[in-house]
């Protein structure tokens, strides 16, 4: 058996708002790590104080589920 991780997100269009998210399979985690890198260099532009992660590959599940539970009507959740 191909041991494979399936992951969704409605984040891989950038600059997308609105109607214009589609919530879609993430085919290639690369490009999905390049993206968030791009996502976080728009963040610290905006800013004045910069922020500075690493997306290693379980930070970027935990990201995806929790940009999941918080795009819902009164989404939370309990992180521990």
């Amino acid at each position: 058996f191909e041991e494979k991780q399936i992951m969704f997100g409605d984040y891989l269009r950038m600059g997308a708002t609105g109607d214009d998210r589609y919530y879609e399979e993430v085919v290639n985690m690369v490009t999905l790590s390049q993206l968030l890198e791009d996502y976080l260099e728009e963040y610290n532009l905006s800013l004045t104080t910069t922020m500075k992660l690493v997306f290693f590959l379980d930070a970027i599940h935990h990201m995806s589920r929790i940009a999941r539970i918080l795009r819902q009507p009164r989404g939370s959740a309990l992180l521990v």
